[in-house]
């Protein structure tokens, strides 16, 4: 396999691994935060965020994986991108980083939504 066809195999492999990564992820986290938004108060609100749960973990993937550039500061040509099998791999490696960064992030932000929500339920029953 030239570098060339690496170059194309692999960076559509670890677009479908961005994805499946943020699937996945989706997956293992949907029945709890289904359960924590049943509890919610307000139930319109409850069921936007549970809509938005997958693109907010799946989307946040695809960007990690699109945040990684193979051009550097010096504006490497095509030509001297595939030129090298280690450059290849070693941006491989820092999409695969970048992903599992940003769906970190994304995870981090959806437990700041549900602290939010939670405060407001407490708030709303000592009103009530």
């Amino acid at each position: 396999m030239t570098n060339e066809q690496f170059l194309i195999v692999s960076y559509f492999a670890v677009a479908a691994v961005s994805i499946l990564l943020g699937t996945l992820v989706y997956f293992y986290l949907r029945r709890p935060f289904g359960e924590f938004m049943a509890a919610a108060p307000g139930k319109h609100f409850s069921s936007i965020l549970k809509k938005l749960f997958p693109c907010g973990l799946i989307f946040p993937a695809l960007l990690g994986f699109i945040s990684v550039s193979y051009s550097s500061c010096n504006h490497d040509t095509y030509e001297k991108i595939v030129q090298s099998r280690q450059y290849l791999v070693e941006k491989n490696h820092e999409q695969l980083s970048s992903i599992l960064l940003f769906l970190l992030i994304a995870i981090l932000v959806w437990n700041v939504v549900l602290i939010l929500v939670q405060k407001c339920a407490v708030s709303h029953e000592k009103k009530s």
